[in-house]
């Protein structure tokens, strides 16, 4: 196939007094020779916030071959966009990135994880991409299609790091560099999170992974205080505790909580399902037959305390939201729940079909 590019504009600048002016125009065609093949350096990117300044994948491709008309005018007319697309979807809407007349393209841990976050694949489950290359060289040419490479790779969730509080305690040591944390998400002096405690027998809240900083004490009931010498605060019995604290009004509580799943999906919106908790891996979990639903997550079998999908139309990407909406389960079958509240303002949920 021969391309019409553009016309060559051949121009002869005179003196208007001395010389005539003449212009002459050619055609200037070019052929384009193959397909682009497209390669991966990995098919399979080990994804983790422990490594995500680490190259994770190249893609990289043979450039398309022109042959020109006229060699002395060619130029770089190839444009490359890499299209991504959950496998087996036939890249019916694809993510695209358009890299220019680049032929090759590297993503860190990072920005591989984002890209797969912003195309809503679900995080902690491993996901399969088809990924191929468009050639374009030009806007009245159709583009051509490399050869489609499948990459799996399993997106984690990127914890926002919130303003926070640590909570060290006798239940770990009184050790604030290893301590839980509460944490404010709009930075407005109001923390929350929620900590395992196996003993009763005191805590405080500091402002530093150390003693350096204000912390904060008993102030009576209720009260905080930021005299150093202020007693230790306390719960009334050991257990998993939502703790919140205002360092503007000085004051704090603590809500001993058991967790369950409830909804048509479990059976009953009337009976919660027990979670059991894991001082290990700091998650609730159950494995339990759903039906096709609904669920949320509830504390204490009220609904005082409850979690579900973030609202305002967003997908579902495992992210909780205090009072918000159903969770649904599309397909019936036997499936491990979990309940991830150990990140503090930012708590997270898995259905996984076994």
């Amino acid at each position: 196939m021969r391309t019409s590019i553009h016309q060559l504009l051949i121009l002869c600048v005179c003196s208007l007094a001395l010389f005539s002016c003449e212009k002459d125009e050619e055609k200037l065609t070019v052929t384009p020779t193959g397909i682009p093949e497209l390669t991966v350096s990995t098919t399979s990117p080990a994804l983790s916030s422990e490594t995500a300044a680490d190259d994770a994948v190249t893609f990289s491709w043979t450039p398309l071959d022109l042959t020109w008309s006229v060699p002395e005018y060619s130029y770089d007319a190839a444009k490359y966009t890499l299209q991504l697309a959950p496998a087996g979807t036939d890249f019916a809407a694809p993510e695209e990135v358009a890299l220019g007349s680049s032929t090759e393209k590297t993503y860190t841990v990072a920005d591989f994880n984002k890209l797969l976050l912003k195309m809503e694949l679900p995080t902690g489950a491993p996901a399969s991409l088809d990924v191929r290359l468009q050639t374009s060289i030009g806007p009245n040419v159709e583009p051509t299609y490399s050869n489609v490479v499948t990459v799996t790779a399993t997106p984690y969730v990127d914890i926002p790091d919130y303003p926070s509080l640590y909570v060290p305690g006798q239940y770990q040591g009184w050790a604030p560099d290893v301590a839980p944390k509460i944490s404010s998400p709009k930075d407005d002096g109001i923390y929350e999170g929620y900590v395992f405690m196996n003993v009763a027998d005191g805590f405080k809240f500091t402002s530093k992974p150390n003693w350096d900083g204000p912390n904060y004490g008993d102030g009576g009931t209720g009260k905080l205080s930021t005299d150093g010498g202020a007693g230790n605060l306390t719960v009334k019995e050991p257990g998993y505790y939502l703790l919140k604290a205002n360092t503007k009004d000085l004051t704090w509580s603590a809500t001993k909580t058991t967790w369950g799943v409830i909804g048509d999906a479990t059976g009953s919106w009337d009976n919660d399902k027990d979670l059991t908790y894991d001082e290990t891996t700091k998650v609730w979990s159950a494995t339990l037959p759903l039906s096709v639903g609904e669920i949320k997550f509830r504390a204490n079998d009220a609904w005082d305390l409850n979690y579900g999908d973030e609202k305002d139309d967003k997908p579902a990407d495992g992210v909780l939201e205090f009072n918000g909406d159903n969770i649904k389960v599309e397909e019936a079958g036997n499936y491990l729940i979990t309940l991830d509240l150990s990140h503090p303002g930012y708590y997270l949920y898995k259905l996984k079909k076994q």
